[in-house]
């Protein structure tokens, strides 16, 4: 980062992001602001079931896909099919919605980033869910990280970079030059992302988890939430269309991040993780 050279337009985006980082002001999405809205009723301790049903009813595919989870095998336990919002709130608990809730933003997010790109936008929600997926999965084999703290963690790795995403419009000559969107989006995604966690209310050690992971990874085996998302990052079959491979391949930059981790033992780890994680990448893409 410390080679990065911005250019004219790229500092007037930069400014803008400065200023808004400053003043402790972002200007979120629509769907980022539904969010918003759902997070305060879930923290309010005065919040009823019936409250939480009414303001994930407000959002339809929302709705949908809490009923969706509450009848995957993730939840369900019995043989009479939840068709309603309260009862699925209800089994599934409020501790899983948020994340649910995130799931939603990145994917409308990248439905309604300019169409230049949206492909790029759609294989970033593809990366986030499987990444999501596997840090669940992979939680339960580690003693100490809760695995639904490591779901919503994989979620939220690359919240800045779906913001960015969507601002952009505003600066439509950034678009005109290759390259250049991806460089901006790889320099700020961990400070972003940092900040639109903690103005969603995240706790700081999650943040904390989020922008180590992007860091380094402590050694094998792994002991801590930041270790989890660093292996299911570099995991995932689908890659983060802003990542800088430096010239090589990925399987060679995968080999390289791994390199302290004895391969027999990631693979048995990921093998026992393998059904978990198909079962929730499943529940994930709705």
């Amino acid at each position: 980062m410390s080679e990065y050279r911005i250019s004219e337009r790229g500092q007037r985006f930069y400014s803008r992001m400065e200023a808004e980082l400053a003043g402790g002001d972002l200007d979120f999405p629509t769907s980022m602001q539904l969010c918003l809205r759902i997070k305060r009723v879930l923290d309010d301790p005065l919040s009823g079931v019936d409250e939480v049903a009414r303001v994930i009813s407000v959002e339809p595919l929302l709705a949908a896909h809490v009923v969706r989870l509450a009848n995957s095998a993730m939840y369900h336990r019995g043989d009479k099919p939840v068709a309603d919002v309260r009862s699925a709130v209800l089994l599934v608990g409020t501790a899983a919605i948020r994340p649910m809730a995130l799931a939603l933003v990145a994917r409308q997010i990248a439905q309604a980033v300019d169409p230049s790109v949206r492909a790029q936008a759609d294989q970033l929600w593809r990366h986030t869910i499987e990444v999501a997926a596997l840090t669940w999965a992979i939680a339960a084999d580690v003693p100490g990280v809760p695995p639904d703290q490591a779901l919503y963690a994989g979620l939220v790795h690359k919240l800045g970079s779906f913001y960015l995403l969507a601002r952009v419009s505003d600066f439509p000559e950034l678009l005109a030059e290759d390259g250049e969107l991806s460089d901006l989006i790889r320099y700020w995604n961990p400070r972003i992302s940092r900040d639109v966690l903690m103005a969603l209310g995240t706790p700081e050690a999650v943040a904390d988890s989020v922008e180590e992971a992007e860091l380094y990874f402590e050694g094998w085996p792994p002991r801590t939430l930041s270790d989890v998302l660093y292996i299911g990052v570099v995991s995932a079959e689908t890659p983060d269309p802003f990542e800088d491979l430096g010239g090589i391949s990925r399987a060679a930059l995968t080999d390289e991040a791994l390199g302290r981790i004895d391969g027999e033992q990631l693979q048995a780890m990921l093998s026992r993780a393998s059904a978990r994680h198909a079962e929730a990448l499943a529940t994930l893409r709705g």
